[in-house]
């Protein structure tokens, strides 16, 4: 029993001695806790940052001690207060001068501070603080370093970095763009934002420290253009992420192709502006011109302000061909292989008829002869249609003429029974809004027999043992004649010898001498070609020579001051070639006193002025006095001789002008009754020479006529046509019969055409002349003298 309760005061002791082993290491325990308290401090490199370590207030501190990792047996920062003067130290070689002390009494907070905040100075630091009664404490911090990554780079497809600006990339493309940073700890994370929405957050590791992230953008289209991508890393909350933002560029097609401007008829030749239009293109669109898969060139282009509009303007000319043609504007872009755009427009071209002439079927161009029937065709391209066609021979339009054998038919033009007047050039000219179009001539050639060149017989005078040439000259088709020379007896035609003449193209030359009387006479040329010879020929009167006729129809057709003007016209020419000469006498007897010395060209006693001319006898005289009257005497003049005068009164004007018509005296001179019966017996007597004349003539060629008509076998021969003598008998009525002048009226007509004319009266004004003897015998009723006589 005293055992038993020996052991339970033991066991009571025992307890007892447990609980109280476990209040104190409970108490170690919690105090312990206190002592080991832990912090978790971030920073950013290269920033500055305060390491806390909590300080007690119940108890003055004597030492602070900080270590870094738990390994380390060296502090790295010491604060000493146990003496008077609290000292501090610094481990230069972990911490160098970055490092320094901070403590707040108030706080109860002490803080080693670290500036420029490196990678290596990540770790565990650890604080111990010593008070003079309190237990010893510990802190222990964990610090952590925050590496940023580098700053974001852009790349293209072809790993070239970008700076502002992607591109540009064609639309319709696909493209990948890489957004790259270098370090960064803990490791980055890339996003590619577009404004505030997130397009991809996907980051790799490229190794060595690289990060990238590709964002693949596309097909691209016009909505891409000018987009903005963004590029952003960041590790960390402590700092903004780094950005990058670039800008999308992208080359277009273009939109719109349009031809501008009303789609208008053109017309041939004229040149035009044709303007087309692109839009939307990146960079501009390239405008190109078509016309009918030919590519033209004459053209400028230019952009617009907004930059995305190109203008081309085509210079174009279109010609009769370019009708129905399309003219195409493409617009492609230069940057992207693509389908162009184009617009179209099909050409309605306007322009001047095509016209071309030619010969109906069956007709041979070569061998057309008189008598033929012909027809032309007409054959007319145009556009608009013609309204009108024409025809024209020889530059003359032609009119139809049934009657004639000339009928137009739309477009033909048929001739009936063709002559050789009608050979020549053709055309026709058909005529639309455009204007007129002519075709190339065609030229007809009408085949012929020959004709005589010249309608009138000639006349030529010889004298006997005289030899002239017959010149004998024919139109003919082919051109290629034969001639034959005939003399005209009463009898028969009597061939000449062919020796006796040449011939030369449609020429003959005929030396035809006259030896006795029976070889003055009519002489006839026949000639022939393929087609046969004249029905008609050409006929020479070789007849005696003899003084030539005196001039006819002499008038006074102007006069002024100082200058006279006298036309005529020519007599018979006696067979020979004649001149015609003017002599200005002072008065009437100055003339009767040459004329009585004979009829010597040259004698010019008494004579102001002569003139002589050729051919035409038109005559001007200068250098006369004003308001003087003056006699003229005028005749013509061969180597036979001279003819027989006629005899005019003129006067020159004043020098003062007269407003009033002056009347000069009719009698110059008074005609004495001897005169007068002088001209009467003359007179009877030229009127029964003539009468005589006549008669002769007339039984001579009523025999010649019926030997005519009896010529050669196989020759037809017309009826003999008077000579050019035996017309100038005939319309004579004698030798000195008609008027020897006529009234001098005023001539619209002017002298610029007229050789031997004085300058001055080329257009000098004609004035009337007033007859100064109306006394002479009348010779013909229906002739008025114009101040003359024939002496």
């Amino acid at each position: 029993m005293g055992q038993r309760g020996g052991n339970r005061g033991n066991d009571r002791k025992m307890r007892i001695t447990g609980v109280l082993l476990l209040v104190l290491l409970s108490t170690v325990a919690t105090e312990a806790a206190v002592a080991e308290s832990r912090e978790r401090v971030v920073v950013v490199e290269a920033e500055t940052v305060a390491l806390p370590c909590a300080v007690s207030s119940r108890d003055k501190v004597l030492l602070i001690l900080w270590y870094k990792d738990s390994t380390a047996a060296v502090p790295i920062f010491s604060y000493d207060s146990r003496s008077e003067v609290p000292r501090s130290w610094i481990s230069e070689r972990v911490l160098g001068s970055r490092a320094s002390a901070q403590f707040f009494p108030d706080s109860k907070i002490h803080y080693l501070q670290l500036e420029d905040v490196q990678k290596t100075d990540s770790g565990l630091y650890s604080c111990r603080v010593d008070y003079r009664r309190s237990p010893t404490q510990r802190a222990k911090i964990n610090l952590t370093v925050i590496v940023p990554p580098g700053v974001p780079t852009v790349l293209q497809d072809d790993g070239t970095q970008v700076d502002h600006t992607l591109g540009p990339y064609n639309q319709g493309s696909l493209i990948n763009i890489t957004c790259q940073v270098v370090g960064g700890d803990p490791p980055p994370q890339l996003t590619w934002w577009q404004g505030e929405k997130l397009l991809d957050g996907d980051t790799e590791s490229a190794g060595g420290g690289v990060y990238r992230n590709t964002l693949t953008v596309g097909p691209l289209t016009r909505d891409h253009l000018n987009n903005f991508y963004a590029c952003q890393a960041f590790n960390t909350d402590l700092i903004a992420p780094l950005s990058k933002a670039v800008t999308l560029d992208v080359n277009l097609e273009p939109l719109t192709v349009e031809l501008l401007g009303p789609d208008e008829a053109l017309t041939s030749g004229v040149e035009y502006k044709v303007t087309c239009q692109s839009t939307g293109a990146r960079p501009t669109a390239v405008l190109t011109w078509w016309l009918d898969g030919q590519q033209l060139f004459n053209h400028t282009s230019h952009t617009e302000e907004q930059g995305n509009v190109t203008v081309s303007t085509l210079r174009l000319v279109p010609s009769e061909d370019d009708g129905g043609k399309v003219l195409q504007c493409l617009a492609q872009s230069p940057s992207i292989n693509h389908q162009p755009i184009q617009d179209t427009r099909t050409l309605q071209v306007y322009y001047v008829p095509l016209v071309d002439l030619t010969l109906d079927e069956g007709i041979n161009i070569e061998n057309i002869k008189e008598g033929d029937n012909v027809t032309l065709i007409c054959s007319v391209t145009a556009n608009p249609p013609v309204k009108h066609v024409y025809w024209y021979h020889r530059g003359s339009q032609l009119e139809g003429n049934a009657s004639a054998g000339i009928t137009m038919n739309n477009l033909k033009l048929k001739l009936r029974d063709i002559q050789r007047d009608q050979a020549g050039l053709y055309s026709c000219v058909a005529s639309n809004i455009v204007g007129d179009g002519e075709s190339d001539p065609l030229v007809l050639h009408v085949k012929y027999v020959p004709v005589c060149s010249s309608t009138l017989d000639q006349v030529l005078g010889a004298a006997k043992e005289d030899q002239v040439e017959l010149v004998c000259r024919v139109d003919a088709s082919p051109d290629r004649v034969t001639f034959r020379w005939y003399f005209r007896t009463p009898e028969q035609l009597v061939a000449l010898d062919p020796k006796l003449s040449t011939a030369q193209d449609r020429s003959s030359v005929l030396n035809y001498r006259v030896v006795k009387d029976d070889d003055y006479g009519e002489v006839l040329c026949f000639a022939a070609n393929d087609l046969g010879e004249q029905s008609v020929p050409c006929s020479f009167s070789v007849v005696p020579t003899r003084e030539p006729d005196a001039p006819e129809n002499c008038t006074l057709t102007n006069q002024t001051t100082d200058t006279l003007v006298v036309q005529c016209r020519p007599g018979y020419d006696g067979g020979l070639k004649q001149r015609f000469i003017l002599e200005v006498f002072e008065s009437v007897e100055s003339a009767e006193s040459v004329e009585s010395y004979g009829d010597s060209e040259g004698d010019s006693r008494g004579v102001v002025t002569n003139v002589t001319v050729g051919e035409v006898p038109v005559f001007a005289v200068d250098d006369l006095q004003p308001g003087t009257s003056y006699f003229l005497v005028v005749y013509a003049l061969n180597d036979q001789g001279a003819s027989r005068r006629r005899h005019l009164h003129s006067f020159t004007l004043p020098t003062v002008p007269d407003h009033r018509t002056r009347l000069y005296p009719t009698h110059i001179f008074p005609i004495t009754p001897i005169l007068g019966v002088l001209i009467g017996v003359v007179g009877g007597l030229v009127v029964v020479a003539v009468v005589v004349v006549v008669v002769m003539k007339l039984r001579g060629e009523s025999r010649r006529a019926k030997v005519l008509n009896q010529g050669p076998a196989g020759l037809k021969l017309p009826v003999p046509r008077p000579t050019t003598l035996q017309q100038h008998v005939k319309e004579a009525g004698g030798a000195n019969s008609g008027p020897d002048l006529i009234l001098c009226r005023p001539v619209e007509s002017s002298y610029e055409d007229v050789e031997d004319i004085p300058h001055k009266l080329k257009h000098a004004n004609i004035y009337q002349s007033l007859p100064y003897n109306t006394n002479l015998p009348p010779s013909n009723t229906n002739s008025e003298c114009c101040g003359c006589c024939d002496c």
